[in-house]
């Protein structure tokens, strides 16, 4: 961490963040020998979905007290594909980072990039089946 914080580590759009992983800490179930274990999989990227696609309060599981029609709803959505799960993602990077203020470019770190590189890694996932599973957890 303190590494990261003085700049000795960069941040780029192409470094996947431990939060993309299962664990009760970020990235604590990471697994070097098969990386797409558990990815896409982390608390905080799950809770950030529930919170922009169905409502606030179905984030934290449980009766949802929503008081507006969910975006799901509102853009006719009915599956979660790469692109909606890439932008969970880029929600959850920019949450946790030090900005207060969008910037398409935030130092060394390029959120297109990021987005894009999530729905490539996704898309063109060179284990098929790991995508159908992927896609199908998400859309239970």
């Amino acid at each position: 961490q303190k590494k990261l914080q003085s700049g000795k580590i960069r941040m780029t759009a192409s470094t996947l963040p431990a939060f993309l992983w299962a664990g009760d800490l970020p990235g604590k179930d990471y697994d070097d020998d098969n990386m797409f274990e558990g990815m896409f999989e982390g608390y905080l990227l799950e809770r950030t979905m529930r919170h922009i696609f169905t409502s606030p309060s179905s984030a934290y599981g449980g009766e949802t007290r929503a008081t507006c029609t969910c975006n799901a709803a509102l853009h006719d959505m009915t599956t979660v594909e790469a692109a909606h799960i890439a932008y969970g993602c880029l929600q959850v990077h920019f949450g946790i980072s030090a900005k207060n203020a969008w910037l398409e470019v935030d130092g060394d770190f390029n959120y297109r990039d990021f987005y894009n590189n999530i729905v490539d890694l996704i898309e063109d996932s060179p284990d098929p089946e790991w995508k159908d599973e992927l896609l199908k957890a998400w859309n239970m």
